[in-house]
């Protein structure tokens, strides 16, 4: 009886699922988020390579087993592109399908992170039932043998990101294709028209620490489910979190990042309501490697503009205080002469070389006020330029941090400037925390190279 009950079961599956795991099923997109939406290629700005396998219900026969694999990289400034590649076994049937994303996104105000997403390939479904065991004769699909049908991808996603808020939305199979298998009486096989949503906020404890709360939203023909999530993330070096899937049960992850290159994870899901009489849960192991580039920089040239090193030696530790002071010796003299581009490029080098804050506060330091006043009086001639003042850091802290560090980092020289009587609306921000690293983060020197703020004139 055991046996009749567990073959009929593996046969449900097997119908079932071909419907509602058309697209793929994971435990652990919050360390792959590219496999959600394909928005989110190129949006970390390195290049990122993972691998996933999922057994899904073990211990149920014909339950899914996937193999996923993905990659997606930045291509220029806005650009992203990506692919993967997915194996899919349930009960009788095998998926593989080949996708490509391409990506584009851009900046509201420099908080406003928008991106589009596009992806587009082949989907495969293979029916095999030569090994089933027909429960009546005459069975169309048993009799008939093997069957292929192939269908086309298409996926559509946006993802929108203010500060620690990331909010994406995407569909997959926007265009609904019907492939038709060979059984006499039986329609083909159609790909359904699946949504996703997922919204998550960074909310950094500490340097060190920060947790993230995450709602995963998935539906598909009036069926929808729901993950509701909290991972913990000490150092970009050690993560994992625990979630609750409605209809299903807990899940629960773990992983680790070797050198911020190589990461490893795990995550169980725990059967608590449909399948937990049968089932002794769901198994995944995602394995990524995180490629950022380190480009070489020539030294600026006063007649070009460049990203420059600086000599910011000390890491803040907080950034809830900012003091910014007015300067009186910055004067303008009556016999001064028209400034030249190039005068104020150098005097821009000479301020970013110059400057530093001071220990645990966003303050500036004063032995940097010397050739900030020097670049203020130059500012005050040439009104007719604007400036633009980029923010960088090591990769020590979690990114989030390193992201309002280097966000406070700017907004305290521009309120410099400002109250030294230079306008607003001349000075453009832009911060970038971690990701755009000048030198290797695995050396003292590297890590003060890539302590910096860029000064450039925005042509």
């Amino acid at each position: 009886m055991r046996t009749k009950k567990i073959l009929l079961l593996a046969l449900l599956v097997s119908s079932s699922i071909s419907l509602s795991q058309q697209t793929r099923q994971t435990n652990v997109y919050q360390y792959n988020t590219y496999s959600l939406n394909p928005a989110y290629a190129g949006y970390s700005g390195c290049t990122e390579i993972n691998f996933s396998h999922l057994n899904q219900w073990v211990n149920i026969d014909g339950a899914p087993v996937t193999n996923y694999f993905n990659a997606n990289t930045r291509v220029g400034k806005n650009f992203g592109i990506g692919g993967d590649v997915l194996f899919d076994r349930v009960g009788m049937s095998n998926h593989f399908s080949s996708t490509l994303g391409l990506s584009y996104g851009f900046y509201i105000k420099n908080e406003h992170l928008i991106r589009f997403g596009l992806g587009a390939g082949f989907y495969q479904l293979r029916f095999d039932p030569t090994s089933a065991i027909a429960l009546q004769s005459g069975d169309v699909i048993v009799e008939s043998g093997a069957q292929t049908a192939n269908a086309m991808n298409t996926d559509l996603g946006i993802l929108y990101s203010f500060r620690g808020l990331e909010l994406s939305f995407s569909s997959q199979q926007v265009v609904e294709t019907r492939s038709k298998l060979d059984y006499p009486g039986l329609e083909g096989y159609t790909l359904e028209r699946h949504f996703k949503g997922f919204v998550s906020y960074n909310l950094p404890v500490s340097q060190m620490l920060s947790l993230k709360p995450s709602v995963l939203y998935k539906g598909i023909s009036g069926q929808q489910q729901f993950d509701i999530n909290l991972d913990v993330n000490y150092n970009d070096l050690f993560f994992g979190g625990l979630g609750f899937r409605t209809e299903v049960g807990l899940v629960g992850r773990v992983g680790m990042n070797i050198r911020k290159m190589f990461m490893l994870a795990y995550a169980y899901e725990v059967p608590m309501m449909n399948l937990s009489g049968y089932s002794a849960g769901s198994h995944e192991i995602l394995i990524g490697l995180k490629l950022c580039k380190s480009p070489k920089e020539s030294p600026l040239d006063i007649a070009a503009v460049e990203p420059v090193h600086d000599t910011i030696t000390i890491v803040e530790t907080k950034v809830d205080t900012m003091i910014v002071e007015k300067i009186d010796t910055v004067f303008l003299q009556s016999d001064q002469a028209v400034v030249s581009n190039a005068e104020v490029k150098k005097a821009m080098l000479n301020a970013s070389e110059t400057l530093e804050f001071e220990f645990d506060k966003a303050v500036i330091a004063k032995n940097s006020y010397e050739d900030l006043d020097a670049l203020t009086n130059l500012l005050l001639v040439r009104s007719d330029l604007k400036i633009r003042l980029e923010g960088h850091t090591d990769d020590r802290g979690t990114e989030d941090y390193n992201l309002r560090l280097s966000r406070n980092r700017v907004e305290a020289i521009k309120k410099y400037f400002v109250m030294n009587g230079v306008d607003p609306d001349r000075i453009e921000l832009l911060y970038f925390g971690e990701k755009k690293p000048i030198a290797s983060n695995d050396t003292e020197e590297g890590r003060a190279m890539n302590r910096r703020v860029v000064i450039e004139i925005v042509e």
